[in-house]
């Protein structure tokens, strides 16, 4: 028989890991909603923003500035990547699977080639603060919890960008039509790349926060990844609220079912959700929620 207490301290868990899988589920979905890409580089930008933050801190010793250089690699990463493979074959008919093997082969390139400049062992990277609260009997790990702080406030600021900014009109614009935008004196080009950079920063910023849980090694983002394309799935591509929402019910499962079943046996549940989900809804649970 399960306890109230261990129930409520996975749903906790789930709900702090749930914020941090938003941060890279967002990024992935608003490639797809802006640029029509869906990006399998995204787990390599966690792992680069990983050891940019890794290497950042070794020098400096400041957690802030390990952040800031896990983002802004991934940030001129992703800008680079949006510029150099993806821009040259917008025109082509089959773009989208044109995009995703060009991604995916980034993705492994930069691995290896990561693996071979740094090699293939696990760096582990210290918590940023220390302690556990006791709150009603519930453990809440300061670490996880300020991850989760970190990553709701990062995900404020996408929306406010976009919401706020004529950069996130510029975005809205695009995402819509094009076309239209390019009449409009907005430069497509500019804003592909921009949405690039922001969403693959955002990936960074995840690999330094993570990277006390998940260490830092060349392979390290094909998990995070893993879990951020089902909730995408689920979510719908393109819809930042059905992703949210996805993120955090996907987390609390994959939490809540560790008390009886294995790690995998736990993805085997998350896929079958995923399943279930797309059968009934093509557009995922974004169709729904944004109406």
């Amino acid at each position: 028989m399960v306890s109230a207490e261990l129930l409520v301290q996975q749903i906790v868990n789930g709900l702090f890991f749930g914020g941090q899988l938003a941060l890279i589920a967002v990024g992935l979905t608003l490639i797809w909603g802006v640029a029509r890409v869906l990006n399998f580089a995204h787990g390599a930008m966690f792992m680069l923003g990983g050891f940019g933050g890794y290497f950042a801190l070794a020098a400096t010793g400041n957690v802030l500035v390990a952040l800031l250089a896990g983002m802004a690699v991934t940030f001129v990463a992703g800008f680079v990547i949006e510029y150099v493979l993806i821009e040259p074959l917008r025109d082509r008919e089959e773009f989208d699977v044109a995009s995703m093997i060009v991604t995916l082969g980034f993705a492994i390139a930069l691995e290896n080639a990561v693996r071979i400049e740094w090699g293939s062992q696990q760096r582990a990277f210290p918590n940023f603060v220390q302690g556990v609260w006791n709150v009603a009997g519930i453990s809440i790990n300061v670490q996880r919890l300020s991850v989760f702080v970190i990553a709701v406030v990062a995900l404020m600021g996408l929306f406010l960008v976009i919401s706020r900014t004529k950069l996130g009109l510029a975005i809205r614009a695009v995402s819509q039509d094009s076309q239209t935008a390019l009449l409009m004196g907005v430069r497509p080009k500019r804003v592909y790349a921009a949405t690039f950079g922001f969403s693959t920063a955002l990936a960074g910023l995840a690999g330094v926060l993570l990277a006390p849980q998940f260490a830092v090694y060349p392979s390290v983002g094909w998990y995070p990844f893993l879990l951020a394309f089902v909730v995408v799935m689920i979510g719908g591509l393109g819809s930042i609220r059905g992703t949210l929402v996805s993120a955090m019910a996907i987390a609390i499962v994959r939490s809540v079912s560790l008390i009886w079943v294995s790690s995998e046996a736990t993805m085997m549940i998350i896929f079958a959700i995923m399943i279930v989900v797309l059968v009934a809804m093509n557009d995922g649970i974004g169709g729904v929620i944004d109406g």
